[in-house]
């Protein structure tokens, strides 16, 4: 317990560190984003109080997700000590057939799909979870709750969220790879530190780019993840991976939308997330709600109950 204690306390600065990162990463091309969904909305203009909303919820954050992401990073990072399996090293950037100019080129795109595929591996099982176990729902809904798709929903998220990620990350590739190790250079930050997570944002953008269909199903596109968000009953649990569909492919959850299909978004049961104390303390409440034997909808919007008995 005093290694976990010692752990957490290493671990909360950075995890504030990380969380001023993504969020300033995310202010720096916000700009970029709101003209191009200007220029090509999917879906309409997006409501200014629908973004100041995502705003709160992305300040509430940064004061309540630190604690707990570093929490379950110190976890998995004891237990990764504690079992002693390898680390492997990113392997990618020893990649050279001795001529500069290519060597960079061919190691960026190596960087880049190597950070994808680790981060999809346990992200599209964790994401997939989260559709099937109603206890996980109820700490992602609030990022489907959003009937305006656009760049801000991306950490329209409950502060439990990264938390929860940090636990699936780090007891899944983060006890084969080392995730903390890159080398850090230049090329290594901006392929595996920024695109991806920029890419990230631009999924999640109001935007429309027919040209960008050419793509599927190997790299992700704004029309592929606006499916997942759909609150369509064809569309419910397809397209969970963030980067690589190929996942969904192989999965069976793989969904390739008609050129026009744009469906209107949000939770299937017609719940509504509205304020900040929804937003926060939701999960708590849904859980209160399953441990008293209540009934919770499904990310499909079908009824779970907690009590079997009140399914005959």
């Amino acid at each position: 317990m005093s290694e976990l204690w010692s752990e957490w306390r290493s671990q909360l600065p950075q995890a504030f560190l990380l969380l001023c990162y993504a969020y300033g990463l995310f202010v720096v091309t916000w700009p970029v984003f709101l003209l191009l969904e200007r220029w090509r909305p999917a879906g309409g203009q997006t409501p200014r109080a629908n973004v100041r909303f995502n705003w709160t919820i992305v300040a509430s954050n940064l004061l309540l997700t630190p604690a707990f992401y570093a929490l379950a990073v110190a976890a998995s990072t004891v237990f990764g000590r504690a079992v002693g399996l390898p680390a492997f090293a990113y392997p990618v950037l020893g990649v050279s057939i001795g001529q500069p100019v290519i060597d960079g080129a061919v190691q960026g795109v190596l960087l880049f799909f190597t950070s994808c595929l680790l981060g999809d591996v346990w992200y599209y099982w964790w994401h997939r979870l989260q559709h099937v176990i109603p206890a996980l729902w109820e700490i992602h809904k609030l990022h489907h709750a959003d009937e305006n798709l656009n760049a801000t929903t991306i950490y329209r998220s409950h502060f439990f969220e990264l938390a929860g990620q940090a636990v699936m990350r780090g007891f899944s590739v983060g006890l084969v790879f080392d995730l903390s190790g890159q080398t850090e250079t230049l090329l290594a930050i901006f392929m595996a530190g920024l695109l991806p997570p920029v890419w990230d944002f631009f999924i999640h953008a109001n935007l429309r780019i027919d040209r960008l269909r050419f793509l599927l199903p190997v790299l992700s596109t704004p029309q592929f993840h606006w499916i997942h968000h759909s609150k369509l009953p064809q569309h419910q649990d397809k397209n969970f991976a963030i980067w690589l569909p190929l996942f969904d492919l192989v999965f069976g959850s793989y969904y390739r939308p008609a050129v026009d299909e744009y469906p209107p978004t949000g939770l299937s049961s017609g719940e509504r997330i509205e304020t900040l104390w929804e937003a926060q303390a939701g999960p708590f409440l849904g859980w209160w709600r399953m441990l008293r034997g209540g009934t919770e909808v499904r990310s499909d919007g079908s009824l779970n109950r907690a009590n079997p008995k009140e399914k005959q």
